[in-house]
């Protein structure tokens, strides 16, 4: 009996040991399917399956989130490569935070693509005014956390939905890119942007 024991562990250990990384993770949730397709298209793929000395935190758009987008969205912005590689870069950070690392008070981290976002807990997991639909998806390199939009990451004067007690108060918000008129604006700060 005990035999037969420690032959299973042995033998199913190693398929334990073997953690997946945050693009696998991606990979194998039917939610994020797009969201995976344009991380192969971007080579972003590569970069997250890359052992490197830090931690990556995800906020990944759920297929719902891609159905819901401006279709200027796709016509502008996800055709081409080097822009889609820049949104979807709005959505990474090189550091692991869990959901349990926020308290009400707001935090600010930056992103890859160097953009500094708030974040905070109220109830929820929110980014700014992002909800967090499922959090704390947990990979060996790694957190994701899936969100039901896509973050449109732009500086507070540009957004009429903010008081100018706001817009004082963050010189950078981001929200879920709603309208055509964001794209438009999200387009145009990026080719301002010297990378």
């Amino acid at each position: 009996m005990h035999i037969i024991f420690i032959f299973i562990f042995l033998f199913s250990s190693d398929l334990f040991s073997k953690e997946n990384n945050v693009y696998d993770i991606i990979s194998k949730n039917s939610n994020l399917s797009t969201f995976k397709d344009y991380l192969d298209k971007t080579g972003l793929d590569n970069v997250l399956q890359k052992k490197i000395p830090y931690n990556w935190t995800i906020y990944a758009p759920s297929n719902k989130a891609f159905e819901n987008t401006p279709k200027q969205l796709e016509k502008l912005i996800l055709k081409d490569i080097d822009y889609s590689k820049r949104l979807f870069t709005d959505h990474i950070l090189t550091k692991e935070i869990l959901a349990s690392d926020f308290t009400e008070q707001i935090t600010t981290e930056v992103t890859v693509s160097n953009k500094p976002i708030k974040l905070y807990r109220s109830e929820n997991l929110f980014v700014k005014d992002v909800v967090v639909v499922k959090e704390d998806l947990i990979a060996e390199n790694g957190v994701i956390h899936i969100i039901d939009c896509i973050m449109f990451i732009q500086p507070s004067f540009q957004d009429s939905r903010l008081s100018q007690s706001q817009k004082d108060s963050f010189p950078i918000t981001s929200c879920c890119m709603q309208t055509e008129n964001e794209v438009l604006l999200w387009k145009q700060n990026t080719k301002n942007i010297v990378y």
